[in-house]
């Protein structure tokens, strides 16, 4: 698993490779994330990752 995933409208990893990041890790969201259909269950995972350490930054294009 990579230690650096992105979320994107168009692409984003398995909700489950999310929840299993840990400290050190990073995802990094793009505006257009916001336009996925599963979003809120990327933000659910999103907070799972948190709650373990990892990094979550939005990025401007």
């Amino acid at each position: 698993m990579a230690d650096r995933l992105t979320i994107r409208g168009d692409t984003a990893p398995a909700l489950g490779d999310i929840r299993a990041l840990r400290t050190g890790a990073w995802v990094d969201i793009y505006p257009t994330a916001r336009e996925r259909a599963d979003w809120p269950r990327y933000i659910d995972a999103l907070a799972s990752a948190m709650a373990h350490g990892v990094s979550v930054r939005w990025v401007r294009p």
